[in-house]
């Protein structure tokens, strides 16, 4: 080659190897955000965070891992910088989930929280920044599992000296149960993080930090009261680590693991700041309506009337509070307050009504006479105010609002008419100051048709209610269910039942009455039954605001149509604050277009209450015709045949 030729290929080289090299390549907005945000609990991989950190202290990602996280250890107590912290949480966790080892995990745990909150060189990590929530979510996951068994299936608070990948900590923990009263403690935990939700349209999460529990009720026996014997709440964990780098460096921290009901205490302070505890309160209601007798006894508690092996009466899923004002369910035929799943779900995740509501639930044999089970309503009422509030001090307990399902809603009706000045020998029914009874008898007779409204009530919402009765319960079908259902052995005893026997059987005088002679509820909720003859006549109390939520199913003309048990026309009151048609099923408890209807009614109510703060959307709206259909996904829980006999 000439010495001309062989200058200018080393002219071309030359130009060549001064070309840039550092160029860009044009990719999709996505691919960007996602390199940008990602994080390891999703890609299994460190971010680009950590990336950079194990960059700069010259440590090689093809190095194994562990030798990757003794040696970035090592600069971050030489350093003094927060930065390496973030990498040195996510190397640990990631090193936790090939291992499983405990050690691992608490590791995560401690790093991301000294990363958080520890005093070292660096600003601290700031809300936008989203190296803030990928060290929460690494916390509070890393947290979860270095405190549960091998299995998963517990989360243990116990004290004592716990390795770290590089050193020790030592735990202090000072409660390891969570206790409302002196007979509803809580002391088996779980993970909540490791269920995934069914039958729930929506799973609310409350985000911040700490490991997200379920806490399991510790049932003594013989133990009765307002809260059901299986019940099971969100619970949090937190590890609040003491100490900085010296001790990070010693491999001698200290740690506390502090147990909290975050329903009660939602925030904490830490390192001078307010803090949300993680929370995963629909985990918890979803696992309690999982494993619960309740199920069983929607079925049973409609034969067997006589058998109440629940006893009829409210109970509690969260602690009594006071200046909260009650909402009180009210079930239907063969259902229970599992029904009220996915209302009770939406509208106590809800942070207004959370705040100015609570939430009881009435349970009850409901193949009972109706006017039965509304005496034992509002004997249930009456006796749970006392119980809660002896001295009358508490007067949001005593603004009360019920809701009421299908049968529930008659029993809601029960609870706010006056049946005191009727004219019962107009109705053919004998009037029971006529009768020769027993003291208790006579106290049964008079609970069931001598009632004024109950004190403490103050607005009434009637859900899919059949006010005229129920062409099911009238069809074959209603005759082949009443036919198997027994009702209470109190009822038999009297020689009138409620306001549903006829006259000429009242001459019997005390004699007890076969079970074919008592009309059950579904004989009471036949459109052309006495009960829903004598239901008409008798007055609702002026003084309480009215609300109807009609489910009416399929398109065509609403005042035409049904909901596959009750028709419109049933269901239609004249004199009531609002009327909202939904179109749905019966079973439409659970329904968007329901919730927010209970929702703008609370939201009335605590404006009509007084209440100095309240949400917007609480404008009155009368028969307002909602199109859209959203069925419950618990619906789907009852079987065809029993889903147009049931409510």
């Amino acid at each position: 080659m000439s010495s001309r030729k062989f200058g200018l290929v080393l002219l071309a080289l030359t130009l060549v190897a001064c070309g840039p090299a550092v160029t860009v390549k044009r990719v999709s907005p996505h691919d960007v955000y996602q390199g940008d945000s990602a994080s390891i609990l999703e890609t299994g991989e460190t971010t680009r965070f950590s990336s950079i950190e194990l960059h700069l202290a010259g440590i090689s990602e093809e190095k194994a891992r562990r030798d990757m996280l003794i040696k970035m250890h090592k600069r971050a107590v030489v350093d003094g910088y927060r930065g390496p912290l973030l990498a040195l949480a996510e190397l640990a966790y990631l090193e936790g989930q090939r291992t499983e080892r405990q050690t691992e995990y608490l590791g995560a745990a401690v790093y991301a929280y000294l990363y958080l909150f520890g005093d070292l060189e660096g600003a601290k990590p700031t809300a936008w920044d989203p190296r803030t929530r990928i060290a929460a979510d690494i916390y509070n996951r890393a947290l979860a599992r270095a405190f549960s068994t091998d299995d998963g299936d517990h989360f243990l608070l116990e004290s004592g000296t716990r390795r770290l990948p590089v050193g020790q900590i030592a735990i202090t923990v000072p409660v390891s149960t969570i206790q409302w009263e002196d007979n509803v403690l809580f002391e088996t935990f779980q993970p909540a993080d490791i269920y995934e939700v069914d039958g729930l349209a929506a799973r609310y999460r409350q985000p911040g930090l700490g490991a997200p529990l379920i806490g399991t009720r510790t049932l003594r026996l013989g133990e009765k009261g307002l809260y059901p014997p299986e019940l099971d709440i969100p619970a949090t964990a937190f590890l609040r680590v003491d100490g900085g780098l010296e001790q990070l460096r010693t491999g001698t921290l200290h740690g506390t693991l502090e147990l909290y009901d975050p329903l009660a205490t939602p925030t904490i302070s830490v390192a001078g700041q307010v803090i949300p505890l993680e929370a995963q309160t629909t985990t918890a209601y979803a696992y309690l309506l999982g494993s619960s007798p309740v199920w069983d006894f929607e079925l049973a508690g409609f034969l067997s009337g006589a058998d109440e092996t629940i006893p009829p009466g409210i109970s509690l899923a969260e602690p009594y509070r006071p200046d909260a004002i009650p909402v009180v369910l009210v079930h239907g035929t063969a259902s229970s307050p599992a029904r009220w799943a996915g209302l009770f779900n939406d509208l106590n995740n809800d942070p207004t009504i959370q705040k100015y509501f609570q939430f009881w639930f009435f349970t009850y044999n409901s193949g009972n006479p109706i006017a039965y089970s509304a005496a034992k309503l509002r004997k249930a009422i009456g006796e749970t105010l006392h119980e809660l509030d002896p001295d009358g001090d508490d007067p949001a307990i005593r603004d009360m609002v019920l809701i009421g399902h299908s049968q529930g809603g008659l029993l809601v009706r029960g609870a706010i008419a006056d049946s005191t000045e009727l004219d019962w020998k107009s109705l053919g029914i004998q009037p029971p100051g006529e009768l020769e009874l027993e003291p208790d008898e006579r106290a049964t007779l008079e609970e069931m048709m001598i009632f004024s409204p109950t004190p403490g009530v103050k607005r009434a919402v009637f859900v899919a209610t059949p006010h005229k009765g129920s062409f099911v319960a009238g069809g074959i079908f209603g005759q082949i269910g009443a036919g198997l259902v027994s009702v209470s052995k109190t009822v038999l005893k009297i020689p009138i039942q409620a306001v549903s026997v006829p006259l000429e059987l009242a001459t019997k005088g005390t004699v007890a009455f076969n079970e074919s002679e008592v009309p059950n509820a579904v004989n009471n909720m036949a459109p052309d039954s006495r009960f829903n003859r004598v239901l008409q006549a008798i007055p609702m109390a002026a003084h309480v605001p009215r609300h109807s939520i009609i489910a009416v199913a399929g398109d065509g003309p609403v005042e035409e149509g049904n909901d596959g048990v009750v028709e419109y026309k049933s269901a239609h009151l004249e004199e009531v604050e609002s009327e909202v048609v939904v179109k749905s099923s019966h079973s439409v408890q659970s329904n968007p277009a329901t919730v927010r209807e209970v929702r703008r009614i609370l939201l009335e109510h605590l404006k009509a209450s007084g209440e100095e703060k309240t949400a917007a959307g609480s404008a009155r709206a009368l028969k307002v015709h909602v199109t859209r259909s959203a069925e419950s996904n618990m619906a789907s829980a009852i079987a065809p045949a029993w889903a147009r006999l049931v409510g």
